[in-house]
């Protein structure tokens, strides 16, 4: 059986990146909107967010 072309599996990569990453922000919203509103909740989920924007965002350059 012939191996996988290099960019295809690349391109795979870059996928699951960037899912794990729009996952993460998606988690994000879900831990503000689910936790009682006291002072941590709004930071913690801001912190996914953001942590998963980057890895949507910066994704490509891990692969390098």
């Amino acid at each position: 059986m012939a191996e996988r072309d290099p960019a295809e599996v690349r391109l795979w990569q870059l996928t699951l990146a960037r899912l794990a990453g729009v996952g993460i922000a998606v988690l994000g919203l879900w831990v503000v909107g689910t936790t009682p509103l006291d002072s941590a909740s709004p930071f913690a989920g801001l912190a996914l967010m953001l942590a998963g924007a980057g890895l949507v965002t910066f994704a490509p350059r891990l692969f390098r």
